[in-house]
């Protein structure tokens, strides 16, 4: 862990390198421009994605070398308290010039999922939240341990308050798949994970033509439903502490597939 000092945007900005490196958490002290009033507002954690040289295929198949190593790692989720979640939770990201992808990971003992229409209550079933942010506009992602997914467009900014307006006509294109291992709703037969692969179309969210050093606002939180015990949430880029992906340029290798279906 390391404390540097930055003058990238702001004329006083304190960074504090986390981990191998794919986290920065950035304080913004004075923006120099009204469109940086968030980060003014609130310090930030860069989720620095490596790029992709091939599409990847969205199977959710163990062994990937794609996502072996922990660059745009988000590292565990942090629980209201700011201790890691538990059961152990975490996100991956990865970007070509068309294509968002995003490795999520949820240790759990009790799978429990219901919903199977798209765009149903798929919050109340163990399920992740993902908000991405572009141009004012919030693009809300849910997807469940069934791979169901809901997604809206909305005002606000990622990692805020819940929006009051949202829009469910907006589709992400998002393509799923999800690896479980388990068995959905039975308590006490011993399941440990489920695991969502996805690849979003950057266009379905405004983004056209992305290239390294394309940041976009990002949030992430799970809360684990089970059988007769508490509510377990975690998250990354919610609340003080917003998250934004930041595109490198170091390319993470994996095998050849056909892209995400553009919208």
């Amino acid at each position: 862990m390391s404390l540097a000092l930055s003058a990238r945007r702001w004329p006083l900005v304190a960074a504090l390198a986390i981990g191998a490196g794919s986290v920065v958490v950035f304080v913004a002290r004075r923006a120099a421009s009204p469109r940086e009033a968030t980060r003014d507002e609130h310090p930030f954690a860069e989720l620095h994605a490596p790029r992709v040289a091939e599409p990847i295929s969205i199977d959710a198949e163990e062994g990937k070398g794609v996502w072996a190593s922990e660059r745009g790692s988000t590292g565990i989720f942090k629980d209201a308290s700011g201790a890691g979640m538990v059961p152990y939770t975490e996100a991956k990201v990865r970007w070509d010039e068309r294509t968002l992808y995003l490795w999520l990971y949820a240790g759990d003992l009790d799978l429990e999922g219901s919903v199977t229409e798209a765009d149903g209550p798929v919050a109340r079933d163990d399920s992740f939240h993902v908000e991405l942010g572009h141009e004012q506009s919030l693009y809300a992602l849910d997807v469940s341990v069934l791979g169901t997914v809901s997604d809206a467009k909305c005002d606000g900014s990622a990692g805020g308050k819940a929006p009051i307006a949202c829009d469910p006509s907006w589709k992400s294109g998002a393509v799923v798949a999800v690896d479980r291992d388990g068995t959905l709703n039975k308590v006490g037969d011993n399941d440990e994970e489920w695991i969502v692969e996805m690849a979003v179309p950057l266009s379905s969210i405004g983004i056209l033509g992305a290239k390294a050093g394309t940041r976009i606002p990002f949030a992430v939180r799970r809360c684990d439903v089970g059988k007769g015990g508490p509510r377990a949430c975690g998250s990354f880029g919610v609340g003080a502490l917003r998250g934004e992906i930041v595109f490198d340029a170091a390319v993470e290798r994996g095998p050849r597939v056909a892209r995400a279906a553009q919208p």
